[in-house]
């Protein structure tokens, strides 16, 4: 090994070079070593996402003091996703002793190893307490990056109040491309270029559950004179549960009635019994093969 070792000065030039037969031997050597490494390295991560699957799992099942025995080593070395839900364990002390400013710092620490929920959860609580509103921009551009549409949602609202018509428009097309129906509510009422695409783009957004666009997609309706889809998408805006059969028909039926009945009042008793027949066709159709978006939401405990 000594012929491996040259001594040099910064003005000479190092000649001494290992043997041919030595770097021979020494390359297996050296390959099965990294090899090696590489492996346990790549078997570390593994074991680390297992047992953070573990946690979730448990954290989903309501064994909140399981999820936290978890979680609470994989906190200490840095994992985001530990941190956040373990944040959210030790705030409303579920499962662990409560001890909010423990858990809000493990929150920020969370955000700043870039886990986009705890991005959200913490530019949100800037916002409750006055916080320059670059750092707030900072947090959730930090969360749109990692493909977070509420925050993609919050800085095209934000751009669009500075007058950033191009960066707003950009937000929620990307937002929208992800998925997310509200942002195409917000495309429709923006950005359409023509009647044609803002009411595309409101439908669209009423088929994966945005009840803001079933609301406009009513009042649409009433202005051309088809009380059957104006009655039939305001019973959507209204909360129509779809396919759910678990529920209080008579109540939901009250509701719609209630909210609904103003735009097709006019008719006469057999008119108004036959649009009725007609709504119930429209919304058939509907919700035949409905699939809602779920918006995000912050960690919870229950």
């Amino acid at each position: 090994m000594k012929t491996l070792i040259a001594h040099c000065s910064k003005s000479a030039v190092c000649k001494t070079v290992p043997h041919k037969s030595e770097t021979s031997a020494l390359r297996p050597t050296a390959l099965m070593l990294a090899a090696s490494l590489a492996l346990a390295t790549f078997a570390s991560q593994a074991d680390a996402s297992s047992v953070l699957d573990d946690g979730i799992s448990a954290y989903r099942h309501g064994e909140f003091e399981k999820s936290a025995q978890v979680f609470t080593p994989l906190a200490d070395q840095g994992n985001a996703t530990a941190q956040y839900l373990l944040s959210c364990q030790m705030i409303n002390g579920v499962g662990v002793k409560a001890n909010e400013d423990a858990g809000w710092t493990m929150m920020k620490a969370s955000a700043g190893n870039k886990n986009p929920d705890a991005s959200i959860v913490m530019a949100r609580k800037l916002e409750a307490t006055g916080a320059p509103a670059d750092l707030i921009r900072t947090l959730y551009q930090q969360a749109a990056d990692q493909g977070q549409t509420q925050a993609m949602l919050w800085l095209a609202l934000d751009a669009l109040d500075q007058g950033k018509t191009d960066p707003a428009k950009e937000y929620l097309t990307t937002a929208w491309e992800a998925g997310d129906p509200r942002a195409a509510t917000l495309l429709a009422n923006r950005f359409a270029a023509s009647d044609t695409a803002r009411y595309q783009y409101l439908r669209q957004a009423a088929e994966r559950g945005e009840m803001r666009a079933a609301a406009y997609l009513a009042e649409e309706a009433k202005s051309l004179g088809d009380p059957a889809e104006a009655v039939g998408w305001c019973a959507i805006a209204t909360g129509l549960p779809g396919h759910n059969e678990d529920v209080d028909w008579k109540t939901i039926g009250d509701a719609v009635e209630k909210n609904c009945g103003k735009f097709d009042k006019d008719l006469e008793p057999t008119e108004r019994a036959a649009n009725r027949e007609r709504v119930d066709q429209f919304l058939a159709r509907f919700f035949d093969g409905y699939k809602p978006w779920t918006p995000w939401r912050a960690c919870s405990v229950n």
